[in-house]
């Protein structure tokens, strides 16, 4: 471990850092970074069913909260809940009640269920007092037929049951038990569950059964990775599942159940892979979600292809999705973003659209960057796509440059609001964002031109994409810094390491810096074969691990840069950025280093975030100022 005792009693205490911070005034109009990383003043709202009240949760604390689209002013009207008690989710049940899971911290976590009037606030326990259980999710709901089903897990099992719930009384019932492995379950249009998900070592397998009076079996074909999404048909073997298709991409195919055997193709995307599906309540595919450039849906029903192009026409050039519908569908709460904006809800009725709240209101009036989608060659000809986002109000010619490659590696970034990109972007920064060789959502072949590519290839097409901009004389390309988090922060540690001429400075958070060690860790989450498969597909045809390890060369780092950790990271954990901090700390060479007591693989405390976006700028005004 690279603390000191010193260092670790001022971890207990708070940041440990190694530098200190020069906070800047912010340029006018800019927002600082704790206005781009505000929680969320609006969350999960839900129409009700006769689309006459909005229930959401809002800033602080997640409270119960009412919207009343009748009233001008649509203020948020919270619902008092019980003190010492907490949301955990909540539903309507009809106009004027809530079904709510309210939640007790303890020494035993307590869960309930109540019924709330929102009329009068008033709130009546359903059924009893229960221990809370892990990760409980609502999977279904039937109104008419009185109950839902809800997935938890309790103290016992390390897998989900489902439960029915009686929407009358409260009262469980245990619907399926919990089986070893089996991490999900799927649920059909009537409320039975048929099938369940499951992954033994590097293995994935199903389990299903016809109705409710059978027993699940494990289906034939169940064990194909390459199927990522189920969904049974009410009262049949057949359903839809989204697999990859001879040409790579990740589409949508007809599947029996029985047989556990894909069948026709229905629709494939000619750009990018399929990320979800939804089917009509007859079971009939309504439509498909994906990624090209931004997020899209792609309704098959003629209805609600015209009712997304309805709301798409009123809120141009934004990424717009239903997330809640009245009965009647008359009204409709819709979720409209850019990647300049976390989002704004409206409620859409007779092709008009009225905002409701957004998400992150000190953002409203102040000067956000645009973030425009690009394509470039690699030095191989591979097409990489990306995303490049630049300053308002400077000339697109000389401007620094910060590129901020993704994690994963197996990901991708997309067209959404990302705060820090758009707090390098307010101090003057171009910014790349490149899907690299590896990168997800493209299809089979570009994933796998990732594969042994780790500080090659990956690393080669990042900055590929800085000799582009260059050329076209969008940015000085004496004035490039690296800046990433996990393989993000691995690119910017290996690039600090091994680059001698591309990059002014480098800043890494939860990078990884000892590959080997790394997959020592990440060795426990794998069976034997899985893990030789992952070694090997890092490792490629490289002489070692260690030759792919930024801490092997940290005597040849000569740019400065900035490393920094959350402690309780449970994905890479805080020795990765430790090493690295220590070796370079023998051989004196400057660099800043920083801590942050808590936090995870994703920072989630705003305060933490900020100081760090607050470091990341002082940083850059020293060595590569905007």
């Amino acid at each position: 471990m690279a603390y000191l005792p010193w260092a670790r009693a001022a971890a207990l205490a708070g940041i440990l850092a190694f530098s200190t911070p020069v906070r800047a005034d912010p340029e006018p109009n800019v927002p600082t970074a704790a206005e781009l990383l505000a929680p969320p003043a609006i969350e999960e709202p839900q129409l009700s069913p006769d689309g006459a009240s909005i229930a959401a949760r809002i800033a602080p604390r997640g409270r119960l909260a009412l919207f009343d689209p009748a009233r001008p002013d649509l203020a948020p009207h919270p619902i008092a809940l019980p003190r010492g008690e907490r949301l955990a989710w909540y539903v309507w049940l009809a106009p004027g009640r809530l079904l709510a899971s309210l939640y007790r911290d303890g020494a035993v976590p307590m869960t309930r269920l109540v019924e709330i009037a929102t009329g009068n606030g008033q709130v009546a326990q359903l059924g009893q007092v229960r221990p809370a259980g892990a990760g409980e999710e609502l999977l279904h709901i039937d109104r008419k037929a009185g109950f839902l089903l809800l997935k938890g897990q309790d103290r016992r099992h390390d897998t989900p049951a489902v439960w029915r719930v009686d929407l009358a009384t409260g009262i469980r019932t245990l619907e399926v038990a919990a089986q070893a492995h089996v991490r999900d379950w799927v649920v059909d249009g009537a409320g039975v569950v048929r099938a369940g998900m499951g992954e033994k070592g590097d293995k994935s397998f199903l389990v299903y059964r016809r109705g409710e009076g059978d027993r699940f079996s494990r289906g034939e074909g169940a064990a194909d990775p390459d199927i990522a999404q189920f969904a049974p048909v009410q009262g049949s073997d057949q359903g839809y599942a989204l697999a990859e298709a001879p040409s790579g991409r990740i589409a949508l195919y007809g599947y029996d159940f029985r047989r556990g055997r894909l069948g026709a193709l229905v629709y494939e995307n000619g750009r990018a892979d399929l990320d979800g599906f939804e089917l009509d309540p007859d079971g009939r595919p309504a439509g498909v979600a994906y990624t090209d450039d931004r997020d899209r849906m792609l309704w098959f029903d003629g209805t609600a292809r015209g009712r997304q192009a309805a709301i798409d026409t009123v809120l141009p050039g934004r990424t717009n999705r239903i997330v809640s519908a009245s009965d009647d569908r008359a009204r409709l709460l819709v979720y409209s973003a850019t990647a300049s904006d976390p989002g704004t809800y409206y409620l859409f009725e007779g092709g008009q659209a009225r905002r409701i709240a957004a998400i992150n209101p000190a953002l409203e009036g102040r000067r956000l960057a645009a973030v425009t989608s690009i394509a470039y060659a690699a030095r191989d000809g591979l097409m990489i796509q990306g995303y490049l986002t630049l300053p308002a109000g400077r000339d697109a010619r000389d401007l620094p440059l910060i590129v901020m490659p993704h994690g994963g590696p197996f990901a991708r970034d997309g067209w959404d609001y990302d705060p820090w990109v758009q707090y390098l972007a307010g101090k003057g920064y171009a910014v790349l964002q490149p899907n690299y060789r590896g990168s997800t959502g493209f299809g089979r072949a570009m994933t796998a031109r990732g594969d042994g590519e780790w500080g090659r290839g990956m690393q080669d097409d990042v900055d590929d994409g800085v000799a582009w901009l260059a050329k076209r004389g969008t940015i000085d390309a004496k004035r490039v810094c690296i800046m990433g988090a996990s393989y993000g922060g691995y690119a910017a540690m290996w690039a600090a390491a091994r680059d001698k001429h591309l990059y002014r400075c480098a800043i890494s958070y939860a990078g990884i810096s000892d590959v080997r060690a790394q997959l020592d860790y990440d060795h426990r989450t794998f069976d034997e074969r899985g893990f030789r498969a992952w070694r090997n597909r890092i490792q490629g045809r490289a002489p070692s691990l260690e030759s792919l390890s930024p801490v092997t060369f940290a005597a040849g780092l000569t740019m400065p840069i900035l490393i920094a950790h959350g402690s309780a990271d449970q994905t890479v954990p805080v020795d990765q950025s430790e090493r690295m901090h220590d070796a370079l700390t023998r051989l004196g060479k400057p660099h800043d280093f920083v801590v942050y007591p808590g936090e995870d693989h994703t920072m989630h405390d705003p305060a933490n975030e900020a100081d760090f976006l607050g470091r990341v700028g002082a940083f850059l005004d020293a060595h590569n100022p905007g």
